[in-house]
């Protein structure tokens, strides 16, 4: 599929492309081509925004937003796989039936009506909007008809609904859900007395499956159209697994830039080490949130969500503490007290076996038992640690030598909380979770559809001790971490992804870590 990651890629290369770009490749036959037609208010430019995956549709409830047919081309590495059109909407449609019943006997001569009509008033300033959006319908594209179930039904959409019937076009009714609903089922009634197909549709949380089963539902509206909808489906869904590499790619950066981030200063002489250690410090957490927040952005753009300086927390937010280093956070966010034992028990056990191991056992496992007990001390006094301190430097000969000169070194990071990369890694897989069901048709990131607590919640046993000694060997390493570690790391944090989308998964796991 596409092997330009979408956070490198050029906003002019989206997948939806407008209607003035050149035709692109298409292999085996004519893709399809899907006519949106609706009111405005009714939800047919979000519609249009979630199923092409682009920002930038106009999305207004004022009359007057399309006045003419728009063309977006869904397309993945220069391969066309569907073309939505964007309609401008009835104006006459009860004049252009009336006009339509006078020029046709029989069912079958009704679309060869519709083209009259096309036509008859073709040059002239009569059926304007009619004939703009029922000549790429004319021309072979499937309807879409998109009506607000928030709204009432009401009769005078009737004309409208009859004419699209006239044209002899597959036609699918979209019921768009937006606040309640609450007239969805008179829509249904009325609706099903006009198109073979009718579904309900929230355009504001539209996801990956449903994009999906819409076109599955028109290989059955449309069977010649099946294969080359067979193609778009295996297309998007190889796309999908390629963003959620580039995800896992994202996140595993995050985890490796923030195990090993540490700053040091040089202290002038005179200098107050107080207030030069609490400038350090403050520097320090702000760069680790700034690297959360670049991160959480390249993750919205592999969803093709292309905000420019976009924040992922707004400052209200970061307010009711969701700031990275808030003390609800770490409860939410962090592994839970038992837990956090459990692991730093166990690692603190292996490196201590290790030291069995290499004395031929002639410490009678002494080692593990001194590990354990101290990898539980480390856990006791990681359960509170949200901040790193700024320590003077006396490990080698360039600290002496500064300190000799009046020239003290001082250094902050990496950050040592065991718990530390946990709340980082839970805080980006909740991020995955809202940018992957964040529909294109709405500006804001929604919530959190999950408590913050479920994501730890998913660790099985196997990955959370994997996870941990990874986070070990990064921070050990600092200065210059290995790669097959971050590899590993990397393959860890992909297949969490996958966890998140495939709950299955999770309830086949034979064990997992609970809060205690």
């Amino acid at each position: 599929m596409t092997e330009t990651p979408a956070a490198q890629r050029d906003p002019s290369e989206r997948q939806a492309r407008a209607a003035d770009t050149p035709d692109l490749a298409d292999r085996g036959g004519v893709a399809p081509v899907f006519a949106v037609v609706g009111r405005v208010n009714t939800g047919k430019s979000s519609v249009i925004a979630s199923l092409v995956e682009d920002d930038g549709v106009k999305i207004s409830p004022r009359p007057g937003t399309t006045t003419e047919c728009v063309r977006y081309d869904v397309a993945l590495d220069d391969r066309l796989l569907f073309t939505v059109i964007d309609t401008p909407g009835f104006e006459e449609a009860a004049r252009a039936l009336h006009w339509l019943r006078g020029h046709a006997d029989s069912a079958a001569e009704r679309p060869r009506a519709v083209g009259a009509l096309l036509e008859r008033f073709d040059g002239t300033d009569e059926f304007i909007e009619e004939r703009r959006l029922l000549r790429p319908i004319l021309d072979g594209a499937a309807v879409l008809y998109v009506v607000n179930g928030d709204e009432p039904y009401r009769p005078n959409f009737e004309a409208e609904m009859e004419i699209l019937r006239w044209t002899g076009q597959p036609a699918m009714a979209l019921i768009n859900r937006g606040a309640d609903g609450s007239h969805l089922a008179e829509w249904r009634r009325a609706l099903d007395q006009f198109f073979q197909l009718v579904r309900p549709f929230d355009a504001h949380r539209i996801t990956h499956a449903d994009r999906l089963e819409l076109l599955r539902a028109f290989q059955v509206l449309r069977p010649t159209w099946r294969a080359h909808l067979d193609d778009a489906i295996a297309s998007l869904d190889a796309e999908r697994e390629r963003r959620l590499d580039e995800v896992a790619a994202i996140i595993a950066r995050l985890l490796a830039q923030v195990l090993t981030l540490h700053l040091t200063v040089v202290l002038p002489e005179g200098a107050s080490l107080a207030s030069e250690k609490r400038k350090l410090e403050r520097r320090f957490h702000d760069r680790l949130r700034e690297a959360e927040r670049d991160a959480h952005r390249d993750i919205a753009r592999a969803f093709l969500h292309e905000r420019g300086q976009w924040d992922p927390a707004t400052d209200a937010e970061r307010a009711e503490g969701e700031d990275l280093f808030a003390e609800e956070t770490w409860s939410l966010m962090g592994l839970p007290p038992g837990t956090l034992l459990a692991l730093t028990t166990l690692t603190g056990a292996a490196a201590g076996g290790a030291i069995d191991v290499a004395v031929g056992a002639a410490s009678f496992m002494t080692g593990a038992v001194i590990g354990a007990v101290g990898g539980a001390g480390i856990g006791l006094y990681e359960l509170g640690r949200r901040f790193a301190s700024a320590t003077r430097v006396r490990d080698d000969v360039r600290s002496m030598w500064n300190a000799s000169r009046g020239g003290q070194r001082v250094r902050v990071g990496p950050h040592p909380s065991v718990n530390f990369p946990f709340v980082v890694l839970a805080r980006a897989l909740q991020h995955f979770d809202r940018v992957r069901d964040w529909a294109h048709a709405k500006a804001e990131l929604p919530p959190p559809a999950s408590p913050p607590g479920d994501v730890r919640e998913q660790l099985d046993v196997r990955t959370a001790k994997s996870l941990a000694r990874q986070f070990r060997d990064l921070r050990k390493r600092y200065r210059d971490p290995p790669r097959d570690v971050r590899r590993e790391l990397e393959r860890d944090v992909r297949s969490l992804l996958q966890a998140h989308i495939d709950p299955e998964r999770l309830r086949q796991a034979d064990e997992t870590i609970k809060p205690r």
